[in-house]
């Protein structure tokens, strides 16, 4: 009922990537699964989908055999015209009108898949197959609402056979769309359809070992945190280590300091500027790296010189200055670092025969800072009124 086209060479290049398993199903439970759902139009002699171990599986790279206790989904003939076991298929009668085999079914996994807080998924699984490419072949299906709408995700293409005949075990790996990632209604499936033109080549299609799996997750993971990211010249800042799976760990903090600590005691910058710090977290097989990048903030410093007739109200501080002196004092800036501004303060001071000076006018009143008549006191800041209108502050040093 079949007959034999020609094969040409397939060669399949294996991978091996580090990944993470999100589900697999070997068909050892066949109730796993639903077949035999009709996709389309099925002849009186339409080929099944059969779990069972009549076509046995076997890793890739080996042929098939039949009966040796592995369970596969394959694609099995029935009816009056149908001949062995196994993934052999009725390939029709050509139109002769004896044999109607025109198939198309869908096997699919039963329940939902959960691909919640995953990403970047791929489904890949063991097969042999011939067919005849384009009329007689497998797809494999994925749907994204729990089974009621069904997308194509892949034709399944001819495998190689053995010297044998039989047909040679393969593994294959198809990236599934974005849409199958962190849902919880993820189903899959795999669809055979066949014409009734007579040919195509046995074995039909059978699928084992079915796996949805996602990149691995680094094994270590190297982060930190800093008490502050950008302090002041002459601060010292605290380092917590929040990386996971390492069992060693390299700081460097941009100043020439290191520690292999795995909580660092703190560290301190005496110099404005951007600085590093990295840590080279590992375990015994590999290792992650995170930096960065700290900020010391520059102090500002200043100086300013001021002479004055009497006491002095500093601006800076709000202080009161009667002496003459140098005075320091430091407040918050800008960038919340200290300024340090020094005060050279220079107070004028006189005797009370100088006041009484002929080129000065009458003086009419004497009072303290806040306004209170006085006489003139040794010692004492004052505020001197003259007849011209003008106030005079002195200090009474004699």
């Amino acid at each position: 009922m079949k007959s034999l086209l020609p094969i040409l060479p397939l060669f399949f290049v294996s991978f091996s990537f580090a990944q993470n398993v999100v589900w697999q199903d070997d068909f050892e439970t066949p109730a796993n699964w639903t077949l035999n759902i009709t996709s389309g139009t099925n002849g009186l002699d339409a080929n099944v989908w059969v779990i069972s171990d009549a076509e046995g599986g076997v890793a890739a790279g080996g042929c098939g055999v039949a009966s040796n206790g592995n369970k596969t989904l394959h694609v099995g003939c029935q009816g009056a015209w149908c001949v062995g076991t196994g993934a052999t298929y009725n390939a029709g009668d050509g139109g002769l009108g004896f044999i109607d085999a025109v198939t198309n079914k869908r096997a699919y996994f039963a329940s939902n898949i959960n691909t919640l807080n995953t990403q970047n998924l791929s489904i890949e699984f063991d097969y042999i197959g011939i067919g005849q490419q384009g009329f007689d072949f497998g797809t494999v299906l994925y749907s994204t609402d729990g089974g009621s709408t069904w997308n194509n995700l892949q034709t399944i293409s001819p495998a190689q056979t053995c010297a044998s005949g039989q047909g040679l075990w393969s593994h294959v790996s198809f990236p599934l769309p974005a849409q199958c990632a962190n849902i919880n209604n993820l189903r899959i499936g795999f669809q055979w359809q066949n014409d009734n033109d007579g040919a195509g080549s046995d074995p039909s299609l059978a699928i084992n070992n079915v796996k949805i799996t996602s990149p691995a997750q680094p094994s270590v993971t190297a982060s930190f945190t800093l008490s502050s990211d950008a302090p002041c010249m002459g601060d010292c800042i605290s380092i917590a280590n929040t990386s996971a799976g390492a069992s060693t760990y390299a700081w460097s903090f941009g100043n020439g300091q290191s520690s292999n600590l795995q909580n660092p005691p703190q560290v301190c910058y005496a110099a404005p500027g951007t600085y590093n710090v990295q840590l080279i977290a590992c375990d015994a097989n590999t290792c992650d790296t995170s930096t960065t990048a700290v900020t010391v903030q520059p102090l500002l410093t200043g100086t300013v010189n001021v002479t004055s007739q009497g006491s002095y109200t500093w601006p800076f501080n709000g202080m009161v200055y009667s002496s003459s002196g140098t005075y320091v004092d430091t407040a918050s800036n800008a960038n919340a670092c200290d300024s340090v501004v020094t005060l050279i303060l220079t107070i004028n001071t006189g005797s009370i025969g100088e006041l009484m000076s002929p080129s000065t006018s009458a003086l009419t009143r004497i009072t303290d800072l806040a306004g209170r008549e006085m006489d003139l006191t040794k010692g004492q800041v004052m505020l001197l009124y003259y007849s011209d209108g003008s106030i005079k502050r002195i200090y009474i040093k004699e």
